[in-house]
């Protein structure tokens, strides 16, 4: 039992890891945007546009609201409003925006569902381009129908020098407990996002929020087959993890914004779950079909479920603790006991950082509540199974 001793005592000290990627996060996003500042900005090389799109599936009214917004930012270049629709949608001439962009039934790619939408999108900006209907020095902006990019955010990627790159995922407050689910969200952006894609080795991306200089849309595409030489599999989901691990093997620039995009959480439980087993499934999807090169499904593996087995190994330890079948060393007692005041301060920092103060205090508060209803729900997505197909939860 002196091994299991070890292991619990590691994982109560992990919080000062925790605090050490938190910290170097905010070094190395500093550092590596000051180098980027030095080189020249989207905005100093005279970006023709700025194309915003989103892929829905009928949210006609979310979609229209949205790019309302955007345009009254007042943005330093023209902004072009895409909405990527499939034929079956009836709301066709509902959209309020410069293109609707509708998929063909026949279109057949290495994708199905969003990123197949997305990939035929990118294929015809690039017939577009080709034809002289588009020029080709634009930045693409890549949204969701439930997220809104601050001005920040925006005015960030057209001066900082990356190929592609992300914001900070910030959630609305919409109701209590699927805001207190979501709070986890703003701590895994605030460690994990900004340490990992800062230098260089990306983790996890946002669908909601993701922006990219024309050359990534041009000679990046949600194509597998660069990394898998199997015929027979499709990327289901997880294809904005997919597309930014692709672009940075390939060698392009990416960088993790500290300025947020605003998202809804889940509307209900079941929205929670249907999400949560499409990201853990796309994921799995992705490492068992080999669909990245062995280094990145090695950090979204280890690192991307740690919090699972992490949280189930902690919780263990309490009861064996008290039980005696654990006994943690006298040494590292008094370390055990900071951790905890250590974790709650990293998530009170990370959400009040997204969210303000008093959702510090609220996320500081629920904390426990907060991992482990997300535990839940992703254990209950996992045991449901591969759903093999694209579930979309409801928006409004």
């Amino acid at each position: 039992m002196i091994i299991l001793d070890y292991v619990i005592s590691a994982i109560w000290l992990s919080p000062f890891l925790y605090l050490a990627v938190l910290a170097f996060g905010k070094i190395f996003n500093r550092t590596r945007k000051i180098n980027l500042l030095k080189q020249k900005g989207q905005l100093e090389k005279k970006v023709d546009k700025i194309i915003f799109q989103i892929p829905t599936v009928g949210n006609v009214k979310l979609v229209n609201k949205i790019f309302e917004l955007v345009k009254n930012y007042g943005l330093p270049v023209p902004l072009k409003t895409w909405v990527i629709i499939e034929d079956w949608d009836t709301h066709k001439a509902e959209y309020v925006c410069d293109k609707v962009v509708v998929v063909p039934p026949d279109f057949e790619c290495e994708d199905l569902y969003k990123g197949r939408a997305l990939e035929y999108a990118r294929r015809l900006r690039q017939e577009m381009v080709a034809e002289g209907m588009l020029g080709s020095n634009y930045l693409l902006l890549q949204g969701d129908d439930d997220a809104v990019p601050s001005l920040e955010f925006i005015k960030e990627s057209l001066t900082v020098n990356a190929d592609i790159i992300i914001g900070t995922i910030t959630p609305k407050a919409k109701g209590v407990w699927n805001t207190i689910l979501d709070y986890e969200r703003c701590v895994a952006c605030g460690i994990f996002c900004n340490f990992f894609t800062n230098i260089g080795k990306p983790l996890w991306a946002h669908g909601e929020g993701t922006c990219m200089s024309s050359q990534v849309d041009k000679n990046v595409s949600y194509d597998i087959s660069s990394f898998t030489h199997s015929t027979k599999d499709k990327l289901i989901s997880s294809e904005d993890a997919f597309y930014f691990h692709k672009a940075s093997v390939m060698g392009y620039t990416v960088f993790n914004s500290e300025e947020r995009i605003f998202i809804m959480p889940p509307l209900s439980f079941g929205d929670a779950i249907k999400q949560r087993r499409r990201w853990v499934w796309g994921q799995l999807r992705i490492l068992t079909r080999k669909m990245l090169p062995l280094p990145n499904r090695l950090r979204l593996s280890v690192i991307g479920f740690s919090g699972l087995w992490l949280y189930s190994m902690a919780t263990l330890g309490l009861p064996l603790k008290y039980l005696g079948i654990v006994n943690i060393p006298t040494v590292l007692l008094p370390f055990t006991f900071a951790t905890l005041a250590i974790w709650l301060g990293i998530r009170a920092y990370t959400i009040g950082k997204c969210m303000g103060w008093k959702h510090a205090i609220a996320g500081t508060l629920a904390s426990y509540i907060t991992v482990t209803l997300n535990f839940i729900v992703h254990l209950i997505g996992f045991a449901k199974g591969d759903p093999k197909n694209f579930e979309v939860i409801r928006k409004e």
